[in-house]
């Protein structure tokens, strides 16, 4: 048992850290974690949102009553928990084997980053694209609202889930900076702000960054969240290979955010002999997290389609 308890050790010390960099190294998580915030352990998250503008007030003179009616504009979203988990697992004959420190943590090493780079992979993609009822709420649903009508509790297919709509275009056409220009003004128009994050296919990235160094000769290069990224009208614009042909996202981080369930943060389970239950001659770990990506107001971001 000593072999485990060291294992174990080293795994808590030096390779957790490791797995935690799913939140740093890859873009897309980085930007959605940027702005996170507290919510409770509940079974469920319920995320006020506001989906009327009716207010009380205007010009008035001295002498007038000043009445307020009352409004119902707040309204409540209810979101699940998607839960996640990557494992892998240690060979005893390996261990024997490397049983050396240097050895030791070139094995962890591996074994770790694999979880890493697996989770990683998954929580990307499933950013992006829409799964099953136990993952999370992709960007795509949230903004595909003619695909995904019910989101929540919310049905923006009738009239009184209409707030809760992005600015879409379904068939976008040829990529040009007045599009991108309307499409950015939209979602001021309805959020306030302009959106600061904007993803695209790589293909469509080559397309803008062609079509901007010809216009200003502009010299940059695709990076991660960075002052160097390649921006319009401020925000970042980058590509993933987790987007779907022809689809630009215009994404604002005030209110689209990813939330993690504060018990279960890349929980890790620690190494568990399994040659006394199934006759394994192996470890087994694995690495949980519980998170849902929450928009509070999908009018604040946009989407094109069908863009070439």
């Amino acid at each position: 048992m000593a072999i485990i308890e060291q294992l174990n050790a080293a795994t808590t010390s030096f390779y957790l850290p490791l797995v935690n960099n799913i939140y740093e190294d890859e873009p897309t998580i980085k930007r959605f974690m940027s702005k996170t915030r507290k919510v409770g352990g509940g079974s469920t998250i319920k995320v006020p949102l506001v989906n009327s503008q009716t207010c009380s007030g205007g010009a008035y003179e001295k002498n007038d009553t000043l009445t307020i009616t009352p409004a119902d504009v707040l309204t409540e979203n209810h979101f699940h928990w998607a839960h996640y988990w990557k494992g892998n697992s240690l060979n005893k004959i390996d261990i024997m084997e490397n049983s050396d420190k240097a050895q030791i943590v070139n094995l962890l090493t591996v074994t770790m980053q694999a979880i890493k780079d697996d989770m990683q992979d998954t929580l990307a993609g499933d950013l992006w694209s829409a799964g099953g009822t136990n993952h999370i709420t992709s960007v795509h649903e949230y903004l595909d609202y003619t695909n995904h009508a019910t989101i929540g509790d919310i049905d923006r297919s009738k009239a009184e889930g209409a707030f809760y709509r992005s600015n879409l275009t379904a068939s976008a056409g040829a990529l040009t900076y007045d599009l991108l220009a309307t499409k950015m003004n939209e979602c001021k128009k309805h959020g306030k702000k302009y959106p600061d994050f904007i993803v695209t296919t790589q293909t469509l990235w080559e397309k803008y960054w062609s079509m901007t160094f010809n216009k200003v000769g502009m010299m940059n290069s695709q990076q991660a969240i960075s002052d160097t990224a390649v921006k319009f009208w401020g925000a970042d614009v980058i590509w993933s290979d987790k987007i779907a042909n022809g689809e630009m996202y215009f994404i604002n981080t005030d209110h689209m955010y990813l939330a993690v369930h504060p018990k279960d943060n890349l929980q890790w389970s620690g190494w568990v002999d399994q040659e006394p239950t199934n006759r394994k001659k192996t470890l087994e770990g694995s690495v949980g997290i519980t998170l849902q990506l929450i928009c509070d107001f999908p009018m604040s971001c946009g989407l094109l389609q069908g863009l070439s």
